[in-house]
This record gives structure tokens, sequence and C-alpha cells, in this order.
């Protein structure tokens, strides 16, 4: 299944690049190893339903919507923007039909879908209007998601139907909602931070050798500093608000000890992806973050001109 072409003012050349640092950023989280307790190149982490293959499924179905995201932004320039967050939401529940159609209904991707949904719609809406697209894009969804956050979990009177709604009235975890409606504040001000700092300090080190392979090593460094601040709530979910507490702990002690620029760093992460694996436990939704700090990463800096 394939999204229906839409026509757009803006570039379309503009549209397809954002589109393809989406699936870029997703096919790069995926193959990021070691990842505690996830789905990389080394183990299936805590999923007994998926494999690297399966997400790169899962990618290879998303690939053709995410332009359609940032199509239907360029669109509603002036529209309300509760009618952007309906025909986004529109697109996105196609798209994880894709995906369910793709990985026999296994969920790969559902936090990613409505992350780059949210982002991708902003930045199209940037085009769509002439501005250029920075990381200042996470404010426009911080706008945009807000209703999100207050119409389904805060405000909503009717019975918890998702997990995430279930974790609020139990526990007050925002989630997914709660992360939009930061502007996907962890990710932009704490794993671009520790990936932009990693990185430099990599490149500071000349025996090292850079690429690839540093960026990976930087993405690691990322991870571990979105595991020791974030209330993953994919964590909550299997093992309660304890095992959200024990994974930070566990996160920040690696960061003390350096992170991803100790030079045992390989050895050290194994050991926490063996941990989480053998307690059946998946930080889910900072994959998500992480993914969404690669998208970032490839953006220039927010211009405060236009707040």
């Amino acid at each position: 299944m394939t999204p229906p072409p839409l026509p757009s003012t803006a570039s379309d050349a503009d549209l397809e690049r954002l589109a393809r640092l989406a699936d870029s950023a997703l096919r790069i989280e995926a193959r990021l190893t070691p990842k505690p307790g996830l789905v990389d190149a080394r183990n299936a982490g805590a999923h007994g339903d998926m494999d690297l293959h399966t997400l790169y499924v899962s990618a290879q179905a998303l690939a053709p919507w995410w332009v359609t995201f940032a199509t239907c932004g360029s669109l509603h320039v002036d529209a309300h923007d509760a009618e952007l967050l309906t025909a986004l939401r529109r697109i996105g529940r196609a798209a994880e039909d894709a995906m369910f159609t793709a990985t026999g209904g296994i969920n790969t991707h559902k936090g990613a879908v409505f992350a780059f949904g949210l982002l991708l719609g902003c930045a199209g809406r940037r085009l769509g209007s002439g501005r250029g697209v920075d990381v200042g894009v996470c404010d426009d969804v911080a706008a945009l998601a807000t209703p999100l956050l207050v119409d389904d979990l805060v405000t909503s009177a009717r019975e918890p139907v998702t997990a995430g709604e279930l974790l609020y009235r139990a526990h007050g975890l925002t989630g997914a909602r709660g992360q939009a409606a930061s502007g996907y504040a962890t990710a932009r001000d704490v794993g671009l931070v520790a990936y932009r700092e990693a990185l430099e300090l990599l490149a500071a080190q000349p025996h090292l050798a850079l690429g690839p392979m540093a960026r990976d090593r930087a993405l690691l460094h990322a991870l571990l500093a979105l595991l020791a601040v974030n209330n993953d709530t994919n964590l909550a979910h299997r093992g309660g608000p304890e095992a959200m507490t024990r994974v930070a702990a566990r996160a920040d002690g690696l960061l003390r000890l350096g992170g991803a620029l100790n030079p045992h760093y390989v050895r050290l992460i194994e050991a926490f992806d063996d941990e989480l694996t053998d307690a059946g436990l998946s930080p889910g939704g900072t994959a998500d973050l992480l993914a969404v700090t690669i998208w970032l990463s490839a953006l220039p800096p927010a211009s405060h001109l236009h707040h």
C-alpha cells in the first residue's frame, strides 16, 4: 500500500529530502549496535516477535509515507492547527496499516510514525510558507501537539484504552504525547547535545578513525544520555515505574564511567543489553527519541529570528 500523491506549493526536492532523512534515521537507529534491550545487529533484545530484518521490512513499508506527511503540512499553511492534526492523524493511521501489513501485525514503528508524522508535518508547513526548516521546527511541534496531551490524556473523561492512557492515569506518565507537546525537548536538549559533544570529543582524538564508526559511537553515547533521563513508558508498561528508575540509574552509572567515550564502551553496553534482555525490558520510546535525534542532527541549528 502506497500513499496517493498530493500536489504541493513547496519544492518537491525539499520535501523529499526531509522524508529521506526520516527513512535514514530509522535505518541508522535500527542497525546501531549494541542497544540495551532493543533490536539490533547483536540480538532481538527483549523482543520475542521481531528482529533486525523485521525493522528493515517495516522501514521499507513506511518510506513512501514520510513525504506524504511533509506534503500535507505544506498544504495546510493557512489552516487551523486542529485541521492539520486531523489530516496528519488520517495519514498516520494509513501509514500504520502499511506497517502492520508488512510486518504481519507486529508493532515495529508506531511511535516513530507518531513522532515523524508531527515533525514532517510541521517541517512541510514551514516549507509551504517559504520558511527554512531548522531544529526550531520542534517549537512548531510543541504548539501543534499540546492539544493532543491535554485532550487525549489530561482532560479526557473517557475510560483509558491504550497502554499510554492507563500509565498516565496510574502514574502521571505522559509518554509519546508528552514528548511531542514538549517539542521533543529530550531529543533536542539531551540527545542532540550529547551526540554533538561526543562527536567533538572523538574528533579531537587523532588516532580514532572518524566517519560512520565515530557517528555510531556518538549515537550510543546519546542513547545512554536519553536513557538516563527519559521516562520511557515502554519500560513502565513492561516492568512498572521502578523499571524506568532502574534503567535510568544504570545508564547514568555508565555515563559517569564516560559512556560510549570509555575505551571499553562496547563491553559495558553489551552487559547493559544482556541485563535488559534477560529482564524482558525494552526502552522502545527512547529508541524513537534516538531516531528523532538523528533526524534533528541533519538540520541547521534553530534560528530565533522567527520566534
